[in-house]
């Protein structure tokens, strides 16, 4: 399909059928069912022809208007009975069933995309995808296409009675078709467009409305608050004009299609005018023809409308498919278990999504078993990057990494990340208690084992003084806490998550000097009898490390000890030197 060429019907089928999953039997069911009630529906209307033609003859026969009228009733009760049965598959829940499935199977894909490619969503457009994108895709599974087949086969129904009626009044009838091809062309073209853009233009919103949001206090304090948030009025107004320019644009084929209808009545009230008069073609024939076109002449005049929410369901279902495309990291057999927890760099290189230069430039490097390994360098030098090839953010285009001799392409993620603690410098708490902020690191935790990792943690203190202590619940991105608390919190979860690998990506650096000592002490308790790797920019913190690793534009250009590494007089030496200078001119100051 061409990039801007919106989804024929069977295409809109086939991709209704596979967003119904297992339930796609029953939706094709309920369709067949909807399919025989408007049939059905379209020989009641039919009906009309012989019943009044009956009515209306020289000789009455009571038998016949019996019959037909009989033939009305049954025909009526069999589409009301079909039309519930088509139904049967939203109002018994099938179309929650689905909308439930669907959201799990992008959760599920969520959970195991590469880290690297969920870092490039923003936190509005996945939550546009799951909420209004999946209500959209599954939105025209119950009423709607009830309403399209509703809308196209009554009419068709009654054109082939029509047929065996008078073949002239059908072929009247059938000549308005070929006209609202071009008008049914038109109209999927510009609101697939429109309903594309719309979904485009309102995730920008929700990115930017859940920026404002979490940025507020900044923003007040710069004055860039109401229509000074330039960002999220710029998406409200975009929102805006595309919503006016997709109403401007549907309303000229929506007008024309009314006109067409209305040229097709006036044609058969013309036209059968004429074989009234020549004697062959009744007048009663001819007004029910007038009456049934006069019934179908609103829902036609909705045909388009209809057909549109068929484009949003389809734009909506894209983006929603290229979520679900997205391919997890391989795991390569035989699936392996580290038994022991040294990590082993092996010429790794890696370069980021669609970067021209390659982070991390054949890094090789070992970090023995209950050691701890330091990261330095420049902002931007490839240092959370080693780190995050750790936790496999994503595979490095040549070379490895092994966790206990074990290749991490060959350990399941909960596997490898059952073994990694990670401490952030931006810690990231939910809306939720502190319990259960720090029993998150392990569900079976009991009440005391939590409360000792916080005391570990260094933050039992500060939470008793809380006006319901462990059960306070902390706010949005734990708001309600100081920086200081939240990092000890983080910490409290590590401990109790006791993995045998530590990863501390520089976890004071934001911090005052007494929440610091605070939060240092929390991190001797974290790092005892572990693995630790931190980054570190203030060298005298990691001046005991086992080795450290001094990175520069993704390469490891020294490593040893700090004493080896000042002696060899090299960029450690400079970096260290400059940072003594800066203790001293404070201290003169």
């Amino acid at each position: 399909m061409k990039k801007n060429q919106f989804a024929s019907l069977l295409t809109i089928y086939q991709l209704s059928v596979e967003l119904a999953g297992e339930y796609g039997n029953g939706f094709k069911k309920s369709l067949i069912y909807f399919t025989l009630s408007f049939v059905f529906q379209g020989l009641a209307f039919g009906m009309f022809y012989p019943l009044l033609l009956a009515m209306f003859a020289d000789t009455i026969v009571m038998s016949d208007i019996v019959l037909y009228i009989s033939l009305m009733v049954i025909f009526s009760i069999l589409s009301f009975f079909t039309k519930w049965k088509g139904h049967d598959f939203d109002y018994n829940g099938k179309i929650v069933d689905v909308t439930h499935d669907l959201r799990t199977k992008l959760g599920i894909a969520l959970r195991e995309m590469p880290l690297e490619k969920l870092s490039s969503y923003k936190t509005g457009d996945l939550n546009s995808t799951f909420s209004s994108n999946v209500d959209e895709s599954v939105l025209h599974m119950g009423m709607v296409a009830s309403m399209f087949l509703q809308i196209v086969v009554v009419p068709m129904t009654i054109i082939v009675v029509t047929f065996f009626v008078d073949y002239r009044l059908a072929l009247i009838m059938l000549a308005m078709l070929p006209l609202a091809i071009p008008l049914y062309s038109w109209k999927r073209r510009g609101s697939y467009e429109e309903k594309s853009e719309y979904n485009q233009a309102n995730s920008a919103l929700e990115s930017d409305f859940v920026e404002y949001i979490q940025g507020l206090p900044v923003l007040k304090a710069i004055n860039k608050v109401g229509v000074n948030a330039q960002n999220l009025q710029e998406s409200i107004t975009y929102v805006k004009e595309v919503q006016k320019q997709g109403l401007y644009k549907g309303q000229i084929p929506f007008v024309l299609m009314g006109v067409l209808i209305e040229i097709t009545l006036l044609a058969i009230v013309f036209i059968g005018a004429f074989f009234v008069l020549d004697n062959t073609l009744s007048f009663i024939t001819l007004a029910v023809a007038v009456i049934v076109i006069s019934r179908l002449a609103e829902p036609l005049s909705i045909f388009l409308g209809v057909v549109s929410v068929f484009d949003l369901m389809d734009s909506a279902f894209k983006r929603i498919k290229s979520i679900l495309a997205i391919k997890s990291l391989g795991i390569k057999t035989p699936n392996q278990v580290a038994k022991t927890y040294d990590i082993e760099f092996e010429n790794v290189s890696f370069a980021y999504h669609n970067q021209p230069t390659y982070a991390l430039k054949n890094v090789n490097f070992a970090m023995p078993n209950k050691t701890m390994t330091a990261l330095v360098g420049h902002s931007g030098c490839g240092k959370t990057t080693i780190t995050k090839m750790i936790m496999r953010y994503a595979d490095p285009q040549n070379g490895s990494i092994k966790i206990g001799g074990v290749n991490i392409q060959n350990m399941t993620p909960e596997n490898l990340m059952k073994n990694i603690s990670v401490v952030f410098q931006d810690v990231y708490l939910f809306d939720d208690t502190i319990i259960n902020n720090i029993r998150m690191a392990n569900p079976k935790a009991t009440d005391k084992e939590v409360e000792n990792a916080a005391q570990s943690a260094y933050c039992h203190e500060f939470i008793t003084r809380l006006p319901n202590g462990y059960n306070t619940k902390i706010g949005d991105i734990g708001g309600s806490l100081s920086g200081g608390e939240r990092q000890r919190i983080s910490i409290a979860r590590a401990i109790l998550k006791n993995a045998p690998i530590v990863i501390l990506d520089e976890p004071t650096a934001a911090l005052d000097t007494e929440s610091e000592v605070g939060v240092q002490s929390a991190i001797d308790k974290l790092v005892e009898d572990k693995t630790v790797i931190v980054i570190a920019h203030r060298l005298s913190t990691i001046a005991g490390a086992d080795m450290i690793l001094v990175v520069d534009n993704g390469e490891i250009i020294e490593k040893g000890t700090h004493d080896e590494l000042v002696k060899e007089n090299g960029r450690y030496f400079s970096m260290w030197s400059a940072q003594q200078r800066i203790k001293d001119w404070h201290i003169d100051a």
